[in-house]
Formats: C-alpha cells, structure tokens, sequence
C-alpha cells in the first residue's frame, strides 16, 4: 500500500475515532452530559402565559421571499410541575387567511410544545410520533457514537442580573444508520445548561418506521420514508431564557415543517409552530388541579398511544367527521399520561375562543420583523446544514426529475398545441450548485425544446447560466405559459398570450429583498422568431366549437441583446411589480412598466379589487415589444391583444361580497394605447361586466361586453383571474 494513502487512511480513522474536534470541546460536552442527567431538580414547578403562533407560508425555492397565507394565534396558561406533569388552558383563539371564505381551526389536544428540557431521545409534539422514530439527544449517554462535536462560537448574553458567556457547539451526525440531528447546541460555559439547541432531523426511518415480518415489508418502509425525507424538513430552534438570576426555562420555540414536493423546484410551503412564554412564575409550590375522567369517556383511546381520555362537552367523543368538526363548538378536555408525567389540555368551546377579551390588537397575517429575522437565519442556517451533510443523511439523491413549475411537463397553448416536457437535476457535488437539464416536444410546432441550467440557489440569492431553445411569453404581463391559460386554451380556444420563439443563452440573477419584494435581474443574447403554426383545439371543437384560435402577434425575427429587471413584491391584499427592459440588434428599444393589484373590504359587506397597469416604451418599433391590452388581465370585454402599441394603461375594477367562497361580481375596465412613446389620442377604451367568482376567484364565469355601438357580450370560463 502507498505510504500516502496508509497515513490518509490511518489519520481518517483517527479522526473518525475521536467525536470531539478538541479537548476544550470534550470537557464542555462531559459537563453538559452530566448536567443533562441531572437537570434541574430545583425547579419544583412554575406557570407561563403560552402566546402559540401557527402560520403556513408560500415561497418559489429554497432560499426565496416567503408570502404569508394563513395565520392561527393562540393564547393558554400554563402550569407545570415535576416530574413532568403539565395542564393548559386555552383563554383565545383567532386566525386569518389570504383567501376569501377559507379559515383554519387548529386548536391542540396534545402539548405541542416542550415544556421543560428534551430527555435522551428527542421527539416534537408530544408523543404523537413526530418524529416516528425518536431522534438521539447529543447529550445522551453513549450519544459521541452518533455525532461530532465542535465549539465554533461564543457570545455574551446580557441577562438581568448577570452575564451569562454562551458557547456554541456543532453537532454533527456520523452515522446513517439512526434517527439523528444535526445543528447547534449553545451552552451555558459556567454552568453547562442548555441555552438554546437549534437542529434539523436528519438520518433512517424518522418518519416510517414500521417494519414488517418480511423483507418485503422492510424495503416498504424504507421507500416511504426516503419519500417523506425528500417531501418532509423538520427543524426546530429552542430557546431558554434566565429567570430569577438561576433557572433556565423554556422561553421561546419554533418548529418548523418545510413542504416541498421534490420534483418542482419553485415551490416550497414553510409552517411555523412559535411558541412564547411569557409571565413565568416559579416555585409558587401550587399544585396542578387535574380534571378526572372516567376511564370510558372517550372510544379515541384505543385508537390513541399511551392512556388517553377525551371528552367534549357532556358527550362521549366519536370518531366519526361529523363529530370532530363539532367538538371545537362544544369545547374539549383531554387528559392523558405521557413523558414522565401526565399532562391535561383544555379547550372552552367555539363562541368562547372567539370572544377572548385579551386581544388587543388585530391579527397580522406576517410576522413581526423580529421573527421573520429570526426565522429566516434558522432556515438558512438549516439549509445550509443540510447542504453540507453526506447524501446518506440528507436523503437527497444526486440526479432526479426536478421541474421549476406544472407547466413544464405539459402545457397549452396557441402556438404549440400540446407539448410534452421532461428535466432532470443532477448535483454536481459543490454546495448548492446542481445542473438541470429539461427538454420537451411541442406537437404543433413540431420542434424539440430544451434548456440547460447550472444554477447556485444559495443563502440569499439564486444565480444561473443557461443556454436554451424555447417558445417563450412576449409579454410578461399577459403570460401564456401558465396552467390557467392552458384550460383555456384547450376548451375554449382561447388564448391570453404571445409567444416568441428563442435561441440562445442567458445570465440570471435573482433575490429576496429584505422579505418585501423580489429582485431578479437578466441579460439574454437569442435569435427571436415567430411560432411556425397555429394550433387547432379539438377539444373545443368536440364541445360545439371551431376549435380555431386567434392569430398570434406579430414577432420580427433578428438576433437582440435583451437586459432586463423586475422587482415585484407584496401579496394578497396588496402586490405589485415594476419593470424595465432594453432590448439592442438590428434595432434598439426600451420599455418600462409599474402594474399593481389592491383588495379592501368597504361598508356593507362589500369587497373591491382594484388593478392597473401603467407602461411606456420608447425606440424603433419590434412587434414581439408591444404592450398588449385585451383578455382577462386587462379589458376583458375584448379579446386579448386586440390593442397593442408602445405605450398603454388600464384600470380595472371589481366588486364582489366580501368573505364568500362563492360570490357574484360586476366589474369595469378601461384603457388606452399609443402607437408611439406617450402620444396617447385620449380617446380609452371600457368595457363592463358580470360573473360568479368561486374559490376566491380560482374559477369565474363571466360575460364582458364593450362599451361601444353594436358590442356583443362576451363569455368566459376563467381559470386564475384577478379575483
């Protein structure tokens, strides 16, 4: 064997062999090891204010501006007391949504939250299994045969009464074989107690764990569990805070479920569990009053894990939906055994959560500026744990299908008909770099698409460098290239957007900005031309109707330098974009544009959204450039791009009922084009309407019809429309 490689291999195992990065590090686990064992048996008990926040987010990628969609807040007490029996009671109760008509009721029957300090396993939300398989503690006996302990900081914590000097540990996971975690442990360096312990669980069989007799049953499990690792990221931060000058206690936890289905690319939807304590008393030396049940009072129990009693008002709790939707109405109490103790959580009834006296404020649908700080440091933090990790503890495979949105496996549209796609990601080994590779085939067109992407989507931003050939949108305030569309498209014939034709390659560039908006910033060098063919929808023409679609918009072929910039921000009730595009070759031309969207719910019931757009061009004239006006996005009594030029607004405005699923709404556009920079002839075009908005406006079935002599109505099945 080479003298080398013997002294690699030898100092590899060294490394392997010993789990603390020094001596320092050993002596600080040890002491924290033994302080994990002891505890802290001064604490006899104490009593907390919960204020428990659940909220689901929406964001396009790992790294991405998140949007807030719902939002669930909840206040209890608290009394705690050893070993570790726990009682809460729910004082209120109140949420909020981004779409109309919805709302969420999540109140918990189990503890959802830590009330004193993890035993040697680690497992959330009670015993729930949530994890399945309990994660080790890295303070557990025998727990440096898991993980790697490093000290890689330290900090002064200003705490009233003293100043507490915190270190912080890296754990890391050496093994594959086991539920595990990987994060930072924060000690207390004069007393080794834990300060706080943020993770990631990471490792085999967390969220699958049941193992049959055979074989078979055993390579079951593990496939649902590498599926659930791929679609599933659980992290949690736990915070401890001083009181007293002497007992750490809990005072601030969030777990957070990352969703994300693996083969998409853009999507990802975070749910937030915070936790604070507020108002903590301790050693009051006051027992925990628990409500006795009788052992009969519930059939759930035989269902449930551990000895567990449930009952809702007078009633013997069911199993049956019809039940469970109406036991929030007539409030819970559940008691049961569980870790070390037994714990009692009390719900009052609906009417009662609702009416809590002690809100003082209105919900906001985001998080305070702190929080949504402090949460997005622990997702990058833990993004970038997961990044570094081995792909046997990560789950991540290194090539696999991976598209960025539905659409790029099958679309709709004018000037492709039906068009098939497939793409693969390939992680080249380099944190957060991969390459993706897509290709698809347009029946219509009858050409091959394709693009081919090295893209880094690291903490903060998100660069790639693409080459592609594909049928794109001209313009980016009408896309075409969208699901929606693609229903229209293939019943109705009807087609929202322009398309343009592309060869060539691009840089891209792309960030959140401080949680507000959106940045992305691009320079493109293509050969443009126009689409070969029109589709014909035999769909349609199957439902009674010509099939034929309108022509697409003119495109002059040439080969242009485009750079361009969007910023785009908010979110439902409020979002807008602005835009700038310069566009070099055989002619140069320059367009800009600002287009919003607002929603308000006024006096008597009444909801208005209200939508404009405002663009100006300037330059020799490309067709492909123009901003259109016509279609569901703007004057929705003509058909899209009946007006074109350099220049355009519209406005738009629609009433509907404010908080219904199921609404009718009468609307009214107007706008105007100018052929040239800003000559506008002040002469706009309007159209008016009516239609049902179902879903928030997920679907709308509406006639528009212009205002002008011998106008017809015009009907329409929208998919994704304003409202």
């Amino acid at each position: 064997m080479d003298v080398n490689l013997s002294i690699a291999l030898f100092l590899s195992l060294q490394v392997q062999a010993n789990p603390y990065a020094d001596s320092a590090t050993a002596a600080l686990i040890a002491r924290a090891r033994e302080r994990h064992r002891q505890q802290d048996a001064a604490v006899h008990d104490y009593r907390a204010t919960l204020l428990s926040r659940l909220d689901a987010n929406v964001g396009r990628g790992g790294f991405a501006r998140i949007v807030p969609i719902a939002v669930q807040e909840q206040e209890s007490e608290l009394e705690w007391q050893a070993p570790n029996d726990l009682k809460v009671v729910t004082l209120g109760l109140r949420s909020r949504t981004a779409f109309r008509g919805a709302d969420i009721n999540a109140s918990w029957t189990r503890p959802w939250f830590v009330p004193r300090f993890l035993g040697d396993s680690i497992r959330l939300l009670s015993d729930r299994g949530f994890p399945e398989r309990a994660a080790v503690h890295p303070l557990a006996p025998g727990a440096d045969a898991y993980y790697r302990y490093a000290i890689v900081d330290s900090m002064q914590l200003a705490l009233p009464g003293r100043t507490v000097r915190a270190v912080g540990v890296r754990i890391t996971p050496i093994r594959a074989d086991a539920s595990l975690i990987a994060g930072e442990l924060w000690l207390d360096a004069e007393s080794a107690e834990t300060v706080r312990l943020s993770f990631v669980f990471t490792g085999k069989r967390l969220w699958v764990d049941s193992i049959g007799p055979t074989h078979r049953d055993t390579a079951r499990a593990d496939r649902g569990d590498a599926l659930a690792e791929r679609i599933l990221r659980v992290s949690a931060d736990l915070e401890y805070g001083l009181y007293q000058g002497r007992f750490w206690l809990p005072f601030r936890q969030a777990v957070t479920l990352d969703v994300q289905l693996p083969w998409f690319k853009n999507l990802v939807v975070p749910i937030h569990f915070i936790t604070t304590f507020r108002n903590v008393r301790v050693n009051e030396h006051l027992p925990v009053a628990f409500t006795e049940l009788p052992p009969d009072t519930s059939r759930r129990a035989r269902r449930g894990r551990g000895d567990v009693r449930h009952r809702c008002g007078d009633q013997i709790a069911s199993d049956s939906l019809a039940d469970t939707l109406s036991d929030a109405k007539r409030g819970c109490v559940t008691v049961g055994n569980w870790m070390g103790g037994r714990f009692e959580i009390d719900v009052p009834s609906d009417s009662v959560l609702r009416h809590y006296p002690g809100w003082t404020d209105s919900l906001r649908l985001d998080l305070s500026a702190d929080d949504a700080a402090r949460l997005d440091d622990l997702r990058r933090d833990v993004l970038s744990t997961v990044e570094h990790l081995p792909d046997s503890l990560s789950g991540r495979p290194r090539l696999a299908l991976a598209f960025d949105r539905f659409t790029d496996i099958w679309r709709y549209n004018r000037a492709e008909g039906m068009s098939l796609g497939a793409g693969y990601e390939w992680r080249l080994g380099v944190p957060f770099v991969s390459l993706l590779a897509k290709g698809r085939y347009a029946f219509t067109d009858q050409r091959l698409q394709g693009a081919l992407t090295v893209r880094r989507d690291a903490p903060g931003s998100r660069l790639e460098l693409v080459g592609f050939r594909e049928m794109r949108d001209a313009d980016p305030l009408a896309p075409g290239l969208t699901f929606a569309n693609s229903l229209g498209a293939l019943w109705f014939a009807r087609d929202d957007g322009d398309y343009v034709f592309v060869q060539g390659g691009a840089v891209r560039y792309q960030r959140p900005l401080g949680g507000v908006a959106d940045l992305t910033l691009a320079v493109r060098y293509a050969d443009e031309s126009a689409p070969r063919r029109l589709a014909r929808s035999g769909v349609n023409d199957l439902f009674g109707g010509s099939g034929r679609f309108a022509p697409n918009g003119l495109v002059l072929a040439g080969r242009f330098a485009v750079a361009e910039a969007e910023v785009a921000g908010g979110a439902r009730p409020l979002g807008w974009s602005a835009g700038a595009e310069a566009t070099a070759g055989a002619k140069l031309y320059g367009r800009a544009w600002l287009a919003a969207t607002a929603r308000s719910s006024v006096a008597w019931g009444v909801d208005v959204t209200v939508s404009g757009l405002a663009g100006a061009g300037a330059g020799d004239s490309i067709p492909q450039r123009e901003f259109r006006l016509g279609g569901e996005k703007t004057l929705r009594g003509y058909p899209a791009g009946w007006f074109r030029g350099a220049s355009a607004w519209t406005l738009g405005i629609d009433l509907g009922l404010a908080h219904h699923a199921v609404s009718p709404v009468v609307f009214a556009d107007a706008g105007e084009v100018a052929p040239r920079r800003l000559r506008f002839a002040g002469r706009p075009a309007a159209s008016v309407g009516a239609g049902l908005s179902l879903l928030d406006g997920a679907v709308r079935v509406e006639a528009a019809r212009p205002i002008a002599p011998d106008a017809q109505w015009r009907w329409s099945l929208v998919f994704g429309a304003r409202r």
